[in-house]
């Protein structure tokens, strides 16, 4: 899909599918690698109701997943829609176990920062390493919802018209955060494995995690110059959270 098409939809439905971004092959490889992670560091993720594996940061756990941070065709989506001033405020893994539960319809962007019309301030792009497929639990979302002044579907109301994108394994779902969505119900035998990255629309922003806890000074080496600005870790690592721009930092990185 061209980024023109991409856009038009993140405007008139609040979401897009880039298809096969990446090979299933890598995203195969990846997927071992959260597994990997998952049985060292992963926890129990609960909320809205609904329950699942997560796996924090997952640009530090190699340099594959590292490599989604700044994707050529997903970053020009991004930027296309938000401009370059984004942070990555997080990129997390979801596993979806068999037998998880739907997650309920929420919104990521808190009433008071909703924008019904202009530029979104957050997007999520959510990577599909496995296929994602409605028996797997595939992302519930609300086209159109993002236009909506409440975080929330309100109170008595129904919303028969919600949809779960589906895609093979390395498509892209790309949706503005303000939409109603929640995860699907794993009815399948098989895990489903994803992982969320929420680009913000600027510096003042708060991270949701500080992937300076996480990246070692290996990894941030061998890093673009545009990952590191994405993870505000462009003044190196161990830096304070949000070190690129807090006013001691006289060689912060500004941006007009």
């Amino acid at each position: 899909m061209d980024s023109d098409q991409a856009v038009f939809e993140l405007d008139l439905y609040g979401f897009t599918v880039l298809p096969s971004v990446i090979a299933e092959s890598e995203a195969a490889a990846l997927s071992r690698t959260l597994d990997e992670a998952d049985e060292r560091i992963g926890i129990e993720y609960v909320y809205d109701n609904a329950y699942a594996r997560s796996v924090p940061c997952a640009p530090a756990l190699s340099d594959g997943f590292m490599a989604l941070v700044d994707h050529p065709a997903v970053l020009a989506v991004l930027e296309r829609v938000m401009g370059p001033q984004i942070v990555l405020g997080s990129m997390n893994a979801r596993i979806i176990r068999p037998g998880d539960p739907a997650q309920g319809l929420h919104s990521d962007i808190p009433h008071v920062h909703r924008r019904v019309i202009g530029s979104p301030v957050m997007l999520q792009a959510v990577w599909m390493l496995d296929g994602f497929t409605v028996e797997k639990g595939a992302t519930v979302i609300v086209p159109g919802s993002h236009r909506h002044p409440e975080s929330y579907p309100p109170e008595g109301r129904a919303t028969p018209h919600a949809v779960q994108p589906t895609g093979p394994a390395g498509s892209v779902m790309i949706f503005n955060g303000q939409c109603w969505h929640g995860g699907g119900a794993n009815a399948s035998g098989e895990r489903r494995r994803a992982v969320f990255g929420h680009y913000r629309l600027d510096a003042w922003m708060r991270l949701q995690t500080d992937h300076a806890l996480y990246v070692d000074e290996p990894r941030w080496a061998r890093m673009s110059q545009r990952q590191r600005e994405l993870l505000r870790m462009t003044h190196g690592q161990g830096q304070k959270n949000a070190a690129d721009y807090y006013a001691d930092q006289m060689h912060a990185k500004r941006y007009d």
